[in-house]
């Protein structure tokens, strides 16, 4: 896995934020079945789908990821949302939310 990624994920734990994992690094057929890009950074271990547990809300992590965390791609999706982490480090967040 992406080393930027793993310390991204230590942070938020270390913050205690309460999040789930619904998506890491995936083989082609794994990738394939999700409907993800043949391109797709969780084919690299730089990207993860997760969203928000517990006393955590959507809310909070989309506020302290915006404001502290140099991604390279940030993805809202209704529910959930896709981070990934590479040396392009684009900075572009996509909201996809209807």
């Amino acid at each position: 896995m992406n080393p930027a990624l793993m310390s991204f994920l230590d942070d938020l734990l270390q913050l205690n934020f309460h999040f789930t994992i619904t998506s890491a690094l995936r083989t082609v057929f794994q990738n394939r079945t999700a409907g993800g890009a043949p391109n797709s950074q969780h084919l690299k271990g730089e990207a993860i789908d997760f969203k928000p547990y517990g006393s955590t809300t959507y809310s909070q992590l989309v506020t302290y990821i915006m404001d502290n965390v140099a991604f390279d791609q940030f993805i809202l999706y209704d529910g959930f949302m896709h981070i990934s982490f590479s040396s392009r480090n684009r900075h572009q967040l996509i909201d996809k939310r209807v």
